[in-house]
């Protein structure tokens, strides 16, 4: 294993070398040609099958070949940076990413977030849309929840709690990206308190790449998007009874809620990778804490 003076001195011979002043020229005559290439092999449909695997693979090859030939002898500067992200081929994909990260600890409580952002979609409107959405949805949560902390404290005081007892609460935000293709952005962020058990507030984005509009159930399963979820959730709901373990809430006495009739009009839920939306219900909505977040894959 490399000491941190070896790589030190491999990083200062790294960039000491000057970068070949043909590079740039090189590497777009190779993507140049590729694209050519890859143009008239489209042209080609009956032949397309195997030759066009195969071409790709040497178009990657080439290029790799290209820029690992000057590898070892690239100054990494921004001009050299700027020109290979703005390649398509290298730089166009869209994804989701921490965009904030903060650690913030009082007597009340320790907060630990980790705020995601999107970049890279064609629809730079709606990137940054997306982006102050969750910004400020997720920031107001978890002030709210601050400020509910602060109030706890008090109150534990002030009934004859003693500073030295008093256990700091904690919120953490964290996210999950559920579906990224060209057609659908759908992930989560969800914000946990914790003192003697954890609740969380989940908030799911949506949306239709194609038409840069937030997707709905309706969209997804159409007209009748209600009754065909809530028909599924209910068939779901009876399987999972079948389990001992299981429980939901189910009109009988001594329940604390009645049992599941319907979806609401905001319902919470995210795409996943098939491409079926997923309801969500969070703790003590259609079942005891104990069970936790509930959900129901619902097939088109």
């Amino acid at each position: 294993m490399l000491n941190e003076e070896k790589v030190l001195e491999l990083k200062k011979g790294y960039e000491d070398v000057e970068i070949p002043d043909q590079l740039q020229q090189i590497v777009w005559n190779t993507i140049n040609q590729a694209e050519t290439e890859l143009l008239q092999e489209k042209a080609e449909k009956i032949k397309r099958g195997k030759k066009m695997k195969k071409r790709i693979g040497s178009v990657a090859a080439a290029l790799v070949i290209v820029i690992g030939s000057f590898g070892l002898g690239v100054n990494t500067n921004k001009a050299f940076a700027d020109t290979v992200s703005d390649i398509p081929v290298l730089g166009s994909l869209a994804k989701v990413f921490t965009i904030e990260q903060v650690h913030e600890e009082t007597d009340s409580y320790v907060a630990d977030m980790k705020i995601p952002g999107i970049e890279g979609l064609k629809d730079k409107e709606l990137q940054q849309r997306i982006n102050e959405l969750v910004h400020k949805q997720v920031t107001a949560a978890v002030n709210d929840t601050k400020v509910i902390m602060e109030e706890n404290k008090k109150a534990f005081l002030e009934t004859g709690g003693k500073e030295e007892d008093y256990m700091q609460q904690e919120i953490s935000v964290d996210y999950d990206v559920m579906c990224l293709n060209d057609k659908i952005l759908s992930f989560s962020v969800y914000k946990t308190e914790t003192l003697a058990s954890a609740y969380f507030d989940m908030f799911y984005y949506n949306y239709d790449l194609t038409t840069g509009q937030p997707l709905t159930l309706k969209d997804l399963l159409g007209n009748d998007y209600k009754e065909i979820a809530n028909k599924q959730i209910k068939e779901q709901i009876a399987e999972r009874s079948k389990n001992p373990d299981n429980t939901y809430w189910d009109n009988c006495e001594g329940m604390e809620q009645d049992a599941f009739k319907t979806i609401k009009e905001n319902q919470q839920f995210y795409v996943n990778k098939k491409g079926n939306p997923v309801i969500v219900f969070n703790k003590y909505e259609i079942a005891p804490g104990y069970m936790g977040i509930q959900e129901f894959e619902i097939k088109k």
